[in-house]
């Protein structure tokens, strides 16, 4: 736990993984609402939190991984195992961690995000496509899509919950940032930029008082600071894109649990052994086939797999229903997965 790997450690007034001696560890903000209206802020959050901590792990080093969102909402199944994948309907991390925990997925460039329900299968994981002259324009017009069944995955190891303020901030220092619920609505979503502490100290402020019912969207926890005013606040990124609150940001009120954030929080220690095998090039890549062990290769392929074309996925048969829109938030339990894990960064002056 964050409370052990920081136990000796006084914490700083303020901290943003967005700046760290000058540096960024965070990835790129993403919208969960184009090209279409997608519940899947449980998806988002949790995304937005793997990718910054594969960032932290990795000391900002080549390559920027972003996961895709899409095979992950076409695949982490519903926990009560009595539907299809919830996708656009709502889920929260845990749904998510477990299912990394024993799967892994692909990054974005894999399946891009489509905001849409699709069956879990191999072409909606990970998929490339190609296309073939028009005999008359000369000009190359899609022909097919098919599944690339070998690519590099991501998944996660130890995984857990928190909450409380103190709590929220060791983990955050320790090991990147956190994914937490919090209770929206329709001011926060369209008249963020008129709430009164916004326009005072730039820090979201509000008097209501949140039911556990009321929860209903999930975001990522990347650091914390205080006003020149005394106000604590938290670092939080939505997933509306970088046009809504302070380029996607905001500084939401800390200490007081705020629209409930403070109350059920969620941490991963992402697993990077294929990356890392990946670039000592031990593996290269083909077009159909994706990565494959290096090794003795025979006519442009490989020694151990003559190339067979992959079964074809055509645009036609990709018509799918569109999730209904929302976000339905699912009790996971307050379970926490342990196992040995070491962190490194904690003592090479990453945090100072």
């Amino acid at each position: 736990m964050a409370q052990e790997l920081t136990a000796d450690i006084s914490l700083p007034a303020v901290f943003d993984w967005r700046n760290v001696n000058g540096r960024s560890f965070v990835t790129t903000d993403l919208n969960q609402h184009i090209p279409i209206y997608c519940g899947s802020c449980w998806i988002h959050g949790t995304v937005h939190t793997l990718n910054d901590r594969i960032k932290v792990m990795r000391d900002g080093r080549y390559p920027e991984v972003l996961l895709s969102r899409q095979a992950i909402m076409n695949c982490v199944p519903d926990p009560s195992k009595q539907g299809p994948p919830p996708g656009c309907n709502g889920g929260d991390p845990w749904m998510i961690f477990t299912y990394l925990h024993e799967h892994k997925v692909p990054d974005e460039s894999c399946m891009p995000y489509a905001g849409v329900n699709m069956p879990c299968e191999p072409v909606n994981v990970c998929r490339n496509c190609i296309g073939k002259p028009d005999p008359v324009t000369n000009l190359m017009q899609p022909d097919h899509c098919f599944n690339i069944p070998h690519w590099a995955g991501y998944g996660v190891g130890d995984y857990g919950n928190l909450s409380g303020e103190d709590a929220m901030m060791r983990e955050i220092y320790a090991r990147g940032p956190i994914v937490c619920k919090f209770a929206t609505d329709d001011i926060f979503m369209y008249n963020y930029s008129q709430n009164e502490g916004v326009q005072e100290e730039g820090v979201y402020k509000t008097n209501k008082v949140y039911t556990e019912d009321q929860v209903d969207h999930m975001m990522e926890v990347a650091g914390w600071g205080t006003t020149d005013a005394g106000t604590k606040y938290w670092v939080v990124r939505n997933s509306w894109g970088t046009y809504w609150g302070d380029m996607g940001w905001l500084k939401m009120q800390r200490g007081v649990n705020e629209m409930l954030m403070e109350s059920d929080c969620y941490w991963a220690v992402p697993d990077l052994g294929d990356v890392d095998e990946q670039l000592k090039s031990n593996v290269l890549g083909d077009y159909r086939l994706g990565t494959r062990n290096a090794g003795p290769r025979i006519g442009g392929t490989f020694e151990s797999e003559q190339f067979a074309p992959p079964a074809t996925w055509h645009w036609s048969a990709a018509i799918v229903a569109l999730a209904a829109a929302g976000a339905a938030s699912f009790t996971a339990g307050l379970f926490i997965a342990r196992r040995e894990t070491q962190y490194p960064w904690l003592q090479r002056g990453l945090l100072g």
